[in-house]
C-alpha cells in the first residue's frame, strides 16, 4: 500500500517563498516496485537495477514533485531526468528534490527564466567525520569562522555542506556546468531566523558573477538539516 511508503506528507509554508515545499518520511522496508505504477508514476529503466533504498528515495521524490506541480498548475506531469542526472522541470518551473535516509523533500516555484530553487536535506555529520571532511566543503577562513560561533562545528558543517547543495541545485539549470564547494563561501549565517548567506568566488556566467551573493533559510529537525535557496 501506497499509504504505508509514503508517511506524514505535508506542505511546508515558508514566509516569502512564493513556491511550495512539500515533505514526505518515507519507509524503505515497506517499498516494492509495483509502489510506482500505485503512485501512477513510471517505472524508469535506469532505477530498475538499483537497490531498494535507492529506488524508494527516487519514488518518494517524484511522488512529491508531482503533487507540488499538479499545485503550480502542471497535472500529471512526468518529471524526467536530464543528461546530468537533473530532473527536467517544466517550462516557467523552477525545482528541486532533495532526500536522506527516511525523509524527502520538493521545492518549486514559477519563474521567467532567470529564477531558482534549491532545497537539500542532510543528516548532522558526526564530529570525527567532520573533522576529516572539512577541507572539501568549507576553505581555511569559512573553517575559522565556523568554529567562533557557539554551536557544534560537525552542525555548523552540514548546515554549510547543505546549503552549498541547495546553492548548486539553483543555479544549475542556467549556468549548466558543475562548481565545487570551495567555488562559493558562507558570508553569513543568523541561527535565530534560521538564515544563512553565500557568495560566489568564482564567475560562473556573465549573470552569475564571482561576488553575487543568494540568501537562504533553514531549519533543524531532529538530526536533519535541511536548506533553501530561491530567487
Amino acid at each position: 500500500m501506497l499509504s504505508s511508503f509514503i508517511l506524514n506528507a505535508e506542505l511546508l509554508p515558508v514566509d516569502g517563498f512564493a513556491g511550495l515545499i512539500a515533505q514526505c518520511h518515507f519507509s524503505v522496508a515497506d517499498y516494492h516496485d509495483d509502489l510506482f505504477a500505485a503512485a501512477g508514476i513510471d517505472f524508469p529503466e535506469h532505477v530498475a537495477p538499483a537497490v531498494a533504498k535507492r529506488k524508494a528515495e527516487y519514488l518518494a521524490g517524484r511522488y512529491l514533485a508531482r503533487w507540488v506541480l499538479a499545485e503550480l498548475g502542471h497535472q500529471n506531469f512526468t518529471l524526467l531526468r536530464g543528461e546530468k542526472r537533473e530532473p527536467l522541470w517544466p517550462a516557467g518551473i523552477a525545482g528541486a528534490i532533495s532526500h536522506n535516509n527516511d525523509t524527502a523533500l520538493c521545492a518549486a516555484q514559477h519563474e521567467s527564466g532567470a529564477g531558482g530553487v534549491g532545497i537539500d536535506v542532510e543528516t548532522q555529520i558526526p564530529p570525527a567525520r567532520a573533522e576529516e571532511l572539512w577541507s572539501g566543503i568549507v576553505n581555511e577562513d569559512e573553517c575559522q569562522w565556523l568554529r567562533q560561533h557557539p554551536q557544534p562545528f560537525n552542525l555548523l558543517l552540514t548546515l554549510v555542506f547543505s546549503a552549498k547543495e541547495s546553492l548548486f541545485k539553483a543555479l544549475y539549470p542556467q549556468v549548466r556546468c558543475y562548481f565545487d564547494f570551495i567555488d562559493a563561501r558562507i558570508v553569513g549565517l543568523d541561527m535565530q531566523a534560521q538564515t544563512f548567506e553565500l557568495e560566489l568566488l568564482t564567475t560562473l556566467t556573465p549573470r552569475c558573477q564571482a561576488g553575487r551573493r543568494f540568501k537562504g533559510r533553514f531549519w533543524l529537525q531532529g538530526d536533519a538539516v535541511t536548506t533553501l535557496i530561491y530567487f
